[in-house]
Order: structure tokens, then C-alpha cells, then sequence
């Protein structure tokens, strides 16, 4: 996993991706997401060698957390917001069994097309892959009964209106699962500035947002589990 961690950091600095003197962690905007994204789907693998990297080897522990805080029942309708390459897919497709559906959302066509193929290989039929703005969020009127995004939303320009999308879309009782990641604290905070040129510019993050506290006023209710010194968490909202 080292080298591909180095091969990671290679191809971000050769693409543009990862450039410091370019680097504004206030402009997040859907070229910017577009660009990075593109870049990452071209790449599953090394999107792969990045979210073990991410995710400090728990990358599975954790993913599984945030479907587990879905409480996502067999048979059940689901959305994946920001579904990537499918890396979550699953832990969704061992809950909702082939009788439920799931629906793979991205704004990223490469994405999209990594992660059809990912679950082509798998043999799931029962994935809808959709191309948009998370903003906006347009899937039907027929609403899910459970929402998933992992490491997505702090990417969405618009991630207010993204979070009421979601919530509009769940029917009553159903629940939205948010994993994302925060800046280190204590001793380790000198490292920050290296990780907002990092995942700034890598995955057109913003550690600048408070998602769970945002999730609180978008559905008047939250829940939050920490992992990795709180650098990961999980925040999960029923509508």
C-alpha cells in the first residue's frame, strides 16, 4: 500500500491536482469537483490505494459504519449520494438483498462509470447509476428509505441545499448516514495545513464545515460516532 500511497501523491502533482501555489480552500465549485473527480475515476485503483490511506487502514470498519447507521433494511430502497466507485455498495447490497434497490449518485460521469462496472462484476442488477448536481439531487419523486454519503457532501458546492434534498426525498422515518473527515487537533494540528492543500486540491474538500451541525438544523436531530481521534465520523438524521 506504501508505494501506491506514493504513486497517489505522483499523479495528483502531474495532473494539476495537487498543486500548493494554486491551492484556495474557499473556491469550491462544480468544475472544481468535475476536474478531481474525473481524475479519480480514470483511477479506480489508485482511488482505492488513497481511501486506505484516508481512512487509516479502516477503510472497511468504517464504510460499513455509516451503511450500519442507515439502519437499512432488507428489501429497502437506498441512495447513495457521491457513490464514487462504488466502494460502498457492498455493505449496502448485503442489507437491501436483491429485492431492494439502490441508487448510485454522482456528479462525476468517470465516477459513474467505474463504479457500473465495479457492480457489473458483481452481478447486482438491481443499481440505478444517476448523473447530477447533489444540490439539486433529481431522482424521482418516488421517495428512499435510506440516504448514504461517504466522504461526498463536504465536496458539494451547494452542500446546504444538498442536505434539504435529502431530506426531502427520504420518506418519514427514514435516515440519512454522513461519514466524513475533520482536521486533526492537539498535537497533530501542525500537520493540518498539509492536509488542506492535500485533500483541497485531491478531493475538493472543505474540513471548513460543520456537517453534523448542519445536519442538526437541516432535520432537527443528529447523531454522531467518531473514529480515528476524530479526524472520521459518522453523523446519522431521521426525518
Amino acid at each position: 500500500m506504501a508505494r501506491y500511497g506514493h504513486r497517489v501523491l505522483w499523479v495528483l502533482f502531474l495532473s494539476g491536482v495537487f498543486d500548493p501555489m494554486r491551492f484556495d480552500h474557499t473556491i469550491r465549485d462544480l468544475e472544481e469537483v468535475r476536474r478531481v473527480y474525473s481524475l479519480w475515476g480514470r483511477h479506480p485503483r489508485l482511488y482505492a490505494a488513497q481511501d486506505w490511506i484516508t481512512f487509516m487502514g479502516r477503510h472497511r470498519r468504517i464504510r460499513e459504519g455509516a451503511v450500519e447507521a442507515a439502519a437499512i433494511q432488507p428489501n429497502a430502497r437506498v441512495l447513495e449520494v457521491a457513490c464514487g466507485t462504488g466502494r460502498n455498495f457492498p455493505y449496502i447490497e448485503d442489507r437491501i438483498g436483491p429485492g431492494g434497490q439502490l441508487v448510485g449518485f454522482d456528479y462525476s460521469h468517470e465516477m459513474l462509470a467505474a463504479a457500473r462496472d465495479f457492480g457489473m462484476r458483481r452481478g447486482w442488477s438491481n443499481i440505478e447509476f444517476v448523473q447530477g448536481d447533489a444540490a439539486v439531487l433529481d431522482v424521482g419523486s418516488q421517495p428512499f428509505d435510506a440516504v448514504v454519503s461517504v466522504l461526498g457532501i463536504s465536496a458539494v458546492p451547494d452542500h446546504l441545499a444538498a442536505l434539504r434534498r435529502c431530506r426531502d426525498i427520504l420518506r418519514s422515518g427514514g435516515v440519512l448516514a454522513v461519514c466524513d473527515a475533520r482536521l486533526f487537533s492537539g498535537a497533530l494540528a501542525v500537520f493540518n495545513p498539509l492536509v488542506r492543500t492535500i485533500y483541497g486540491r485531491g478531493a475538493a474538500w472543505n474540513p471548513d464545515r460543520d456537517l453534523p451541525g448542519d445536519m442538526r438544523r437541516v432535520f432537527g436531530n443528529v447523531s454522531v460516532t467518531t473514529y480515528n481521534r476524530g479526524t472520521l465520523f459518522v453523523a446519522f438524521a431521521t426525518k
